[in-house]
């Protein structure tokens, strides 16, 4: 068996799991897993600017740190990219995969598999500010 090998683990997002203080404890068992936010809708981070550190907050430790965000709007996940720019998150994730019928009724995480050019439309919005 070769020890020697780099793993990586990373922590899926997981509503009302992953949040601020169950990253922090993740941080503090390793430094080599990649640790991500809770989904965080691109609605709740455009009206909600003036408390956004309740959404976007997180410990300095917890980096490296990936934000998820879910919604279907190339423009407001444009937004929602900057942003999370500026609070330093180090990578961006658009939930695709989420089968939740609360989040994939919207339109946004499972069902955006239904509709690639939705995605691409997304994800060239958010690579154009980022």
């Amino acid at each position: 068996m070769n020890r020697n090998r780099n793993l990586e683990v990373s922590v899926a997002p997981m509503m009302e799991v992953t949040d601020t203080h169950f990253r922090y404890m993740c941080r503090l068992l390793s430094k080599r897993v990649t640790l991500y936010t809770e989904m965080i809708v691109e609605n709740t981070i455009l009206n909600r600017l003036d408390d956004l550190g309740l959404f976007l907050g997180y410990h300095h430790t917890e980096q490296p740190l990936v934000i998820q965000l879910g919604g279907n709007n190339p423009d407001k996940l444009a937004k929602c990219a900057s942003i999370a720019q500026e609070w330093g998150y180090s990578e961006i994730n658009l939930n695709c995969g989420c089968p939740s019928n609360k989040v994939a009724g919207q339109n946004f995480g499972a069902s955006l598999m239904l509709e690639p050019e939705t995605v691409r439309n997304c994800v060239k919005a958010m690579q154009r500010v980022v």
